[in-house]
């Protein structure tokens, strides 16, 4: 008892001092001051402060988009609030980013509330230029990478699109990817992660985790570098040019025994009626449960017949009514006759236009030196509302960038798990609540174990303790009471012999106490012939 004194006593210890837990406040921002762009909305209204410009463009007019707090995780966030628009909203750097010799890293977090069925949620890095303004911005306004995720139809990717410019003829191509990541689209917090380094390596990571990497030189689609010849824009298939390999024969006739009126299935004429088929039995019959309604008008709506049911001597036999036999296929089958192919002897091949020196090839060695970037920008579509983004990063630190999403993303995803246990738990309390109202033996029963369950998740070491104090106190009294009234086993002969002397000196005593007319079993009553009462007599015990 003294041991379980002690385990009660910690048990109880361990819930006071679970109940005086208090949560931690979430630790402040990490500094942002080295990288060379960030966005936090850590200082409130964005748009009022000029920090950040929605674009005036019609297709964007009452763009509903405002910096608001998520309570969940008591955090600000930018707000995409409804669904079916576009949205035009970026921030425009003091100074334009140059990575030439420079790893590349962009970051940032997006928050799908109503998920994501149809639309994006990337951003677009703008190129630099003088007459780069996000008031005037709109879905043609240059960029340089555009990334992020983006979902409707076949598109279900995390975008990568690297803007590069031929600097022989002066376009401006879209260099996809070819292997991306899939998108996060669940109502989670998601950290999106691209790092371009110096070396033209590229990589992706969705929740700090690398789901992509590549070459700017071998995985981009089309090519960064053009090939060095192409095909002749002025060359021409000639009139004459034969690109068919094979024609009808021209000498090829139809067999005389070709029919081609033969069916493609007859008879089965070995086929025989099965013995149990009922010939003179219809299929259906009429519904003999079935009554005429008692507002049909037979002068109007005609005579009433029952309707037809499956007929219910036919379900145990092969069938009824006529007998039909099965088909086969035809051997005989030819079908409709047509002239085999043979080689075309006049066949030249497949035409190809000829190959000449590309004159827009050019060799670019360093694309991971990428076009001046002077913004970044939303520009988006989507038929989802509530979408949030926080905490952009532009620069050319990777480690660091990972980092900062370390110490932030991961704090937000821990909070947005608590908070989904905490409305889970709340969700169950009220069904609890809802059967507590209604009583009933069972739907006590689930409410009290409901409690029970629910106290023992949020205290699991003093659950664990008190669980271990009752079975301790379980096996202490069954073993105690067990004990009681019991000997130990005799160790040798003379002990058994005297254990087996005061056993029969008990039972003396007992049958002395005992009423002289209740006979148990082992005893015989016998009856003297001098009339005298019943006498009893013990058999003896079977050695």
């Amino acid at each position: 008892m003294r041991v379980a004194c002690i385990l009660l006593a910690v048990a109880a210890a361990g819930s006071r001092a679970d109940a005086d837990v208090e949560l931690v406040e979430e630790s402040a921002m990490p500094s942002t001051d080295a990288f060379f762009f960030s966005e936090t909305f850590e200082d409130g209204d964005v748009f009022g402060s000029g920090g950040w410009k929605k674009s005036g463009d019609d297709k964007y007019q009452g763009q509903p988009v405002s910096v608001e707090l998520d309570s969940g995780v008591k955090d600000t966030s930018m707000v995409f609030k409804s669904a079916n628009k576009h949205y035009g909203v970026g921030s425009k750097f003091a100074n334009a980013l140059d990575v030439t010799e420079k790893d590349f890293v962009v970051q940032y977090e997006v928050k799908l509330t109503e998920g994501l069925s149809c639309g994006g949620a990337y951003i677009k890095l703008l190129k630099d230029e003088p007459k780069l303004d996000i008031a005037t911005m709109d879905n043609e306004s240059p960029y340089v990478v555009m990334f992020g995720p983006d979902a409707c139809g076949d598109t279900n990717k995390v975008h990568f699109i690297l803007r590069h410019q031929n600097p022989i003829s002066g376009e401006w191509e879209e260099k996809h990817a070819k292997e991306t990541p899939s998108p996060r689209k669940d109502t989670k917090s998601h950290l999106y992660t691209l790092a371009i380094k110096a070396d033209n390596s590229y990589e992706m990571f969705v929740d700090l985790e690398s789901k992509a990497k590549g070459s700017l030189l071998e995985d981009m689609e089309p090519p960064v570098n053009p090939a060095k010849v192409i095909d002749d824009p002025n060359d021409s298939k000639p009139s004459d040019w034969v690109d068919e390999a094979e024609i009808v024969d021209p000498d090829a006739t139809k067999p005389d025994d070709w029919d081609e009126d033969a069916p493609k299935k007859i008879p089965d004429m070995d086929a025989t009626i099965p013995s149990d088929w009922l010939e003179e039995e219809a299929d259906s019959v009429p519904d003999p449960s079935a009554k005429m309604p008692s507002d049909w008008d037979e002068e109007e709506d005609g005579e009433w017949e029952a309707p037809l049911v499956p007929n219910p001597k036919c379900k145990k036999v092969s069938g009824c009514g006529e007998w039909k036999r099965p088909e086969i296929e035809n051997p005989e089958y030819k079908g409709k006759w047509s002239a085999p192919m043979i080689e075309n002897p006049a066949y030249l091949g497949v035409w190809k236009p000829k190959q000449i020196d590309n004159p827009n090839y050019f060799v670019d060695e360093k694309p991971s030196n990428m076009a001046r970037i002077g913004a970044l920008a939303v520009e988006i579509w989507t038929t989802n509302g509530g979408i949030r983004m926080d905490n952009f990063l532009v620069d050319t630190d990777v480690d660091a960038a990972l980092a900062f999403g370390k110490a932030t993303w991961e704090a937000k995803s821990t909070l947005e798990a608590q908070s989904d246990v905490s409305a889970k738990k709340e969700r169950a309390r009220m069904a609890r609540e809802k059967k507590r109202e209604a009583g009933g033996a069972i739907n006590m029963a689930q409410v009290y174990w409901g409690d029970a369950m629910e106290v023992a998740n949020d205290n699991p070491i003093p659950a664990v303790i008190t669980l271990i104090v009752l079975l301790f106190t379980l096996v202490f009294m069954c073993s105690g009471s067990s004990s009681k009234g019991k000997k130990g086993r005799p160790t040798n002969a003379a002990e058994e012999k005297v254990e087996e002397e005061e056993e029969d000196e008990d039972e003396d005593e007992d049958e002395d106490e005992r009423d002289p007319l209740d006979v148990r079993e082992g005893d015989i009553l016998a009856e003297g012939n001098d009339g005298k009462a019943p006498t009893k007599k013990r058999t003896p015990k079977a050695e």
